[in-house]
């Protein structure tokens, strides 16, 4: 068939009218899509690196990046670095989280721990480890960090200060040791670093606010690490602050009694950290006076850090000892110097000095006169228990004259022997005395008083003793006797025509006679007493 047999087409021109409706289900979508990307672009931060030394607890697709509890991010993926010294996780912030990546900002991993302020991190039993964030507070940006391996003392939200300590001895300080005032909490160290010249140990503290505005330009800070136990002449003293002071340290600070009021201390203004609260209280002295003393003896117990002593009064210590030899007298002898501070004495001092200004002595002069009247260093014993020394300027009035010389611009004051040496003299001359002490005669001599007094023992039990045994036999039976010649007397006396009875009648009838005419004279006189000169008027008729 040809194509002419088929009929023509008709075509018909459709109206335009609305889309057809199976279009509203793609728009909604690519709207939906595109409201999803929106919002997925502004809640997305910024991707950062962070390097860890482990992966411990960290997992990707799973830990958390928190800022205050609150979740900024997640980690992503956990890789290894190149040198696979250490690992790198890969973090994806929110949009809220992209200010925390500050180049001062701080990360680490927060795990369980227990440490000197405590135990943390227990909530990452149930919930799994997170990474932990304390933002700087530079707006610089950065993409990646280097996490520390435990949380920063102090996060840079906390109201408070920081102070610069310094030291020769830190003890047992670690960080998150605390910060005492009044033996109370306030703080804790931050850091402890070794100075860059290796002679001293640098420490950055944190007093939180508001007891930071306690901590003035004249506050001193001590170490109370451990336990602070002192064994003296005054008795057995143990101090400390708490229980974590003795297993850690702490620092304790303070103001000196009388110290004048001055304004806050800055942000990281310097202090000098004391050993103990009795070095921080001390009130500074002015310039140290050195002495030097020669002991002629073995100073054993005495060393650098030893108290010199001024009646009683502690005024300075023993900063070197030198062992030497005198070629002239080929001896031995020990220089020891000091460095005393005269102020210590107060009054004294302030006395001795005007003395010295009105009588036109220099020191050395006003020295030369305390050594004339006796003015001696001399080694002590401190401590019988602990075997400790002191070196007292002690009165000597029986001393030696010895003048005080200069040796390179120190004085020299002369010395006595005493302490464990003096001891150690007596002790070997009383053994002296002893090992004169003829024992062996003396023990001759009462071997033989004792064979002595064994023989007179013999003769006393074979000759005497029978005789006095006769001689108690016959006392007995004139004692018997006695007693039976008084039974018979008290017989007699008891009876009432007994012999006895009737001159004792007798008699005192006679005495009765006497008495009456002893009665009679003694009459006659008191009316004649001239009688005992002229004798009796025989004219007078008797009466």
């Amino acid at each position: 068939m040809s194509d002419e047999n088929f009929p023509a087409p008709a075509v018909q021109h459709r109206k335009a009218g609305r889309p057809s409706a199976v279009w509203i289900v793609p728009l909604i979508a690519i709207v939906a899509a595109s409201v999803l990307a929106v919002r997925t672009y502004l809640h997305t931060g910024p991707t950062i690196h962070i390097t860890f030394d482990t992966a411990d607890g960290l997992e990707g697709g799973k830990s958390e990046v928190r800022y205050k509890n609150v979740p900024v991010g997640k980690v992503t993926s956990v890789d290894l670095s190149p040198d696979r010294r250490h690992i790198i996780a890969t973090i994806k912030l929110t949009g809220g989280g992209a200010s925390i990546a500050t180049k001062d900002s701080k990360f680490w991993v927060e795990r369980p721990r227990v440490g000197v302020g405590g135990i943390s991190g227990l909530g990452t039993l149930l919930s799994g480890a997170f990474i932990g964030v304390d933002v700087g507070t530079s707006t610089e940006e950065e993409k990646k960090f280097v996490g520390l391996e435990r949380p920063p003392g102090v996060t840079n939200d906390q109201a408070g200060t920081r102070y610069r300590l310094s030291t020769t001895d830190a003890g047992s300080l670690a960080p998150q040791s605390p910060i005492y005032v009044q033996r109370q909490s306030v703080g804790a160290i931050l850091s402890i670093d070794i100075a860059k010249d290796g002679k001293s140990t640098d420490l950055e503290v944190f007093v939180a606010s508001p007891y930071d505005r306690l901590v003035t330009e004249n506050t001193v800070f001590w170490n109370t690490s451990g336990l602070d136990v002192t064994l003296d002449a005054s008795g057995l003293r143990v101090n400390t602050e708490s229980l974590a002071t003795v297993v850690a340290g702490g620092v304790e600070f303070g103001v000196r009694e009388h110290a004048p009021v001055t304004p806050p201390a800055k942000q990281n203004q310097q202090f000098h950290l004391y050993p103990d609260v009795r070095h921080a209280m001390a009130m500074p002295d002015a310039a140290g006076l050195p002495l030097e003393m020669r002991f002629d003896q073995p100073i054993r117990g005495t060393a650098t850090g030893v108290n010199v002593e001024f009646e009683g009064v502690h005024i300075g210590e023993i900063v070197e000892i030198v062992p030497d030899y005198d070629e002239a007298t080929r001896s031995f002898h020990f220089d020891a110097r000091a460095n005393v501070f005269p102020e210590r004495l107060g009054r004294v001092y302030t006395k001795l000095v005007a003395e010295g200004a009105r009588s036109g002595l220099s020191g050395p002069q006003m020295l030369q006169t305390l050594v004339d009247r006796g003015l001696r260093a001399q080694i002590k014993t401190s401590n019988i228990l602990t075997g400790a020394y002191y070196v007292d300027l002690a009165w000597f009035p029986r001393a030696k004259p010895s003048p005080v010389v200069a040796k390179n611009g120190v004085w020299v004051v002369p010395t006595e022997r005493g302490g464990g040496e003096q001891m150690q003299e007596h002790l070997e001359s009383i053994l002296a005395k002893v090992d004169r002490i003829p024992f062996e005669e003396i023990g001759a001599d009462l071997d033989t008083t004792a064979q002595k007094a064994s023989s007179l023992l013999g003769h006393l039990d074979t000759n005497v003793m029978p005789a006095m045994q006769g001689l108690f036999a016959k006392a007995e039976t004139a004692m018997g006797a006695l007693r039976d010649s008084l039974a018979a007397l008290r017989d007699n006396v008891a009876a009432p025509d007994s012999a006895i009875q009737q001159t004792a009648r007798g008699t005192l009838e006679e005495l009765d006679r006497a008495a009456f005419s002893l009665r009679t004279l003694t009459d006659y006189l008191s009316r004649h007493p001239e009688s005992l000169l002229r004798g009796r008027d025989h004219s007078e008729p008797n009466k």
